[in-house]
């Protein structure tokens, strides 16, 4: 009989080999999970901030439909052009009423005293 003991570097030499192909498929698994894990919260942080932009452009809408039109502006402009015309005709009358009155002060500081 072979006494000799059975030589396992062959052997040791291949369970070193799959254990490190091994490894290296485990941590390729690994990356590219992490890697698509990292890809969805940042689809789901972009989802979030789109919805979150949609929200302000409905209100935007909504408050721009409450808005004056350029027709509103005419008729308030129209309105304020009516008033700017009354007020300058009053401030003519005014000049005329101050007239009178320095008409009637005089009047009286001069010939209003000697009676």
């Amino acid at each position: 009989m072979n006494t000799q003991p059975t030589d396992y570097s062959a052997l040791r030499f291949w369970f070193d080999a799959g254990q490190y192909g091994l490894t290296l498929g485990i941590g390729a698994y690994v990356w590219l999970g992490n890697r698509f894990n990292a890809k969805t919260r940042e689809v789901k942080e972009v989802h979030q901030e789109v919805s979150i932009i949609a929200e302000r452009v409905t209100k935007l809408e909504t408050n721009m439909a409450h808005a004056l039109s350029h027709e509103d502006l005419a008729a308030v402009y129209d309105r304020i052009n009516d008033v700017a015309e009354e007020v300058a005709g009053l401030s003519g009358k005014m000049d005329g009423v101050k007239g009178t009155v320095e008409m009637i002060q005089e009047y009286l500081l001069n010939e209003g005293g000697k009676r």
